[in-house]
């Protein structure tokens, strides 16, 4: 039978009913002698219904024996006895007690079942509630906590404890705590305990099982969510790995072939070389040494890029200051200067790691400097709006075909000139990891443009500082 839903205990209940017969009594003992028996019969029906409604089940049973021997004690002739002068009063007193038990055992189950359908619609909507609540999490922690705040809130409840072991535990001798499993099909996720203040219904076991069965879903959601990033983790593994492989059977064993053939020759034949031939020898060396040195570094970055292991060490930072070391590298190594930098007196400071930004814009500076014609000069222009500041790399060497644009910052790309390496697949990853973004451009009258776009830190909520050094 459903549970009675009353603010009162069930003792105080059944006072509240035999008051209510005592005081609807009295007036009419006042004036029996100018009302019928209908009149009577009438009244205490009406009572035993409002009792019924407002009080439940017991106390409108008792609301009409009570009022039944009321009724036949004080209000029918002879007074004071249960006595009845008329026999056909008898049969309506009986009549009367029939009524009354029906109606209000009637009165009280509707009143059941409404009070029944008024919990599980909120019932309803607290899980609804909580399902959206954990739909919008991602870590266990919140999840547990979200069934806790759940419980706690909407049951009598006294303690509510997630247990490290997956076991389920016997109910104390008091009956008032639930030991229940977190646990989806084979899939044990915890144990729940529950602590009631005094032994839970029938309803409120079902609905902390349903609270649990939310939870387990939410976890199981998470696990399989976390299975496809190991999953995604494994193949980008096994890519990067054949990435690797390829690059040192190919790009990692020319400079080591180079090497070991240099080394091999002065070691050899030193007696017959001159000493302009050494050098020379010691140069290519050096400078292959170097090329290999260049490309173990870019294969670790390239790695930690796509294993989500780059730390990023932001700080307020002049893009223009980024340009110009990439311009002072350009012109040691050059000597000569291959770069023109354009950028306004106003330009804002962006958040950026500063160092791996200069590898990035350097990378793509070396990849387009290798392309620009003599004569020229490769143009890096800053420029900005309310929600972006934007580096722009202009080569005026041969354009870049529509269908390669994106392909040639892919890592060992092959191009119609040959491999790109890894330089701009570096770059590219090191943007975005500051929530940038890249692309390359046609420059007008020839050649390509790489632009590079960082978002501005007050344009997503954070507060802009403008630093006044004067």
């Amino acid at each position: 039978m459903p549970q009675e839903d009353s603010p009162f205990r069930p003792s105080t209940r059944v006072l509240i009913a035999i008051g209510l017969v005592i005081l609807v009594t009295a007036p009419l003992w006042y004036i029996r002698d100018r009302l019928t028996l209908a009149n009577f019969s009438l009244i205490y029906l009406l009572l035993t219904f409002i009792i019924a409604v407002w009080l439940g089940t017991l106390p409108s049973l008792i609301a009409a024996f009570l009022s039944f021997f009321c009724f036949n004690f004080f209000l029918i002739k002879p007074y004071y006895t249960l006595a009845v002068q008329d026999p056909r009063e008898l049969l309506d007193l009986f009549i009367y007690l029939v009524v009354a038990i029906i109606t209000g055992q009637l009165t009280a189950y509707a009143r059941l079942q409404a009070g029944d359908a008024h919990r599980r619609a909120n019932e309803q909507n607290i899980l609804y509630e909580l399902s959206s609540t954990f739909n919008r999490l991602n870590d266990r922690e919140g999840i547990y906590q979200g069934l806790r705040q759940a419980i706690t809130t909407n049951l009598p409840v006294v303690d509510c404890t997630i247990l490290p072991v997956s076991q389920k535990f016997p109910p104390d001798g008091a009956q008032t705590t639930m030991y229940l499993l977190i646990s989806l099909r084979e899939q044990v996720y915890g144990s729940l305990r529950v602590t009631f203040t005094m032994p839970p219904t029938e309803s409120q076991r079902h609905f902390l099982m349903a609270c649990a069965v939310q939870a387990a879903m939410a976890l199981q959601r998470i696990e399989l969510a976390e299975n496809v990033q190991r999953t995604q983790a494994i193949e980008e593994a096994d890519r990067l790995k054949t990435t690797l492989l390829h690059a040192v059977s190919h790009d990692l064993r020319t400079p080591i072939t180079i090497i070991k053939t240099a080394a091999s020759n002065l070691q050899s034949l030193r007696s017959q070389l001159s000493l302009t031939e050494k050098e020379e020898m010691t140069q290519v060396i050096m400078q292959e040494a170097d090329h290999l040195d260049r490309l173990v570094g870019n294969l670790l970055d390239m790695s930690r890029l796509q294993a989500g292991a780059l730390a990023l060490h932001e700080d307020w930072t002049a893009v223009s200051e980024i340009a110009g070391d990439v311009a002072a590298l350009a012109y040691q190594r050059h000597q000569t200067a291959r770069i023109h930098l354009d950028f306004p007196d106003d330009l804002p400071l962006v958040r950026c790691d500063y160092g791996l930004m200069l590898q990035a814009l350097g990378n793509i500076t070396n990849n387009v400097l290798r392309y620009e014609p003599a004569e020229s000069q490769v143009e890096i222009r800053g420029s900005f709006d309310e929600q972006e500041v934007r580096l722009t790399i202009v080569n005026h060497g041969p354009a870049i075909p529509p269908e390669d644009k994106e392909r040639i910052m892919e890592p060992f790309y092959h191009g119609p000139e040959g491999r790109v390496g890894l330089g701009l697949a570096i770059s590219k990853g090191i943007v975005e990891a500051h929530h940038g973004r890249i692309w390359v451009e046609d420059t007008p009258g020839g050649g390509a443009t790489f632009v590079i776009t960082l978002p501005r830190p007050h344009a997503a909520g954070e507060t802009y500082v403008d630093l006044d050094c004067g």
